[in-house]
């Protein structure tokens, strides 16, 4: 019953350039993303026992979702988990025959809805852990096929640290060397839905200037790059307390640089030290927001530990209190 846990991190986008829609519905993108040290634990196990298989079934699939007390749960259908699709469409893509139960276990510490990444990272996590078991590497092309299938951001915890993502944001243009700075994220309790900014953004499009386009495209390190994010606007006029956290973090001692994380609704603040994001998480928590810190990371979705069998209470996360809910990371 081989086994492997993967961590799973989050990301922030320092740098996120919408351009104009395309024919097929997408918008043009350029992401420079970058890895957190706020993660997720992503365990993928196999058996192949005849007692836990049904024979000419083929893949048998299961994932569960376990968070932590500031983390709420999704209740969606195992089939709607974007982690559950990443498995199975690479079955399919590898034409897989073999009678087998795969079960993957999420372990969440990355809200959802927050513009972190969570539910790309728990695909790409999936992906790497049932690659280790399959024996297929993960960056076989038929993986990022179906990694870009299953939404942009995914590909990017393939490579990890610090990127350059172009096309709708889901093709690998160049590695920055990463950064380790300490930041703290902010959000309010409301979400806000991807398609609900883009349609708000395409109401009022305001692009990227050919001159701040050209700094970022010739950035090297990630310390090197302008903070940008131009769906930022849209995302406030949907959610405008994403505003009211925009201003309080950029107030906060110590606090260097404020942006939205993608389409929101978790905001960023580059921290001139651990100090400063601790105390503006605590400040955060009492105005009623979720606040976390945490640095950015070079991290990818990479497996913890070797090929293994059995299973021990001790793969679990010390840090999470274990809540079962309905599975759903996205």
């Amino acid at each position: 019953m081989p086994q492997v846990s993967v961590f799973s991190p989050a990301k922030v986008n320092l740098h996120l350039a919408i351009g104009p829609k395309r024919d097929d519905g997408y918008h043009e993108a350029v992401s420079i993303m970058h890895a957190l040290t706020l993660h997720d634990i992503v365990t993928v196990r196999q058996t192949q026992d005849p007692f836990e298989v049904i024979p000419g079934q083929g893949l048998t699939l299961q994932v569960t979702c376990m968070t932590s007390a500031d983390v709420a749960p999704l209740d969606i259908p195992q089939e709607s988990n974007i982690a559950y699709k990443a498995v199975k469409r690479l079955s399919e893509a590898l034409q897989r025959q073999e009678d087998e139960t795969v079960t993957v276990s999420i372990h969440k510490s990355i809200p959802h809805a927050a513009g972190l990444g969570g539910g790309s990272s728990n695909a790409a996590a999936a992906l790497v852990g049932i690659c280790s078991i399959w024996g297929v590497k993960p960056t076989d092309p038929r993986v990022i096929q179906v990694a870009q299938g299953l939404g942009a951001d995914v590909p990017f915890f393939i490579y990890g640290g610090c990127a350059r993502m172009v096309g709708v944001g889901d093709v690998m243009d160049g590695a920055l060397v990463p950064s380790h700075r300490q930041l703290v994220l902010v959000r309010p309790d409301a979400g806000v839905s991807t398609a609900a900014a883009y349609r708000e953004f395409d109401q009022d499009p305001c692009f990227i200037s050919q001159d701040l386009a050209k700094r970022a495209a010739q950035a090297v390190c990630a310390d090197e790059l302008e903070l940008f994010n131009n769906l930022a606007p849209a995302s406030e006029r949907v959610l405008p307390e994403l505003a009211q956290v925009r201003q309080w973090l950029t107030e906060q001692e110590g606090v260097t640089g404020v942006l939205l994380s993608g389409s929101g609704s978790a905001t960023f603040g580059l921290c001139q030290d651990s100090a400063a994001a601790f105390k503006a998480v605590a400040s955060a928590k009492r105005r009623g927001w979720w606040a976390r810190s945490c640095a950015l990371s070079g991290a990818s979705a990479k497996i913890m530990g070797e090929v293994r069998s059995g299973v021990s209470r001790n793969d679990l996360p010390t840090l999470l209190t274990a809540r079962n809910s309905p599975v759903g990371t996205r």
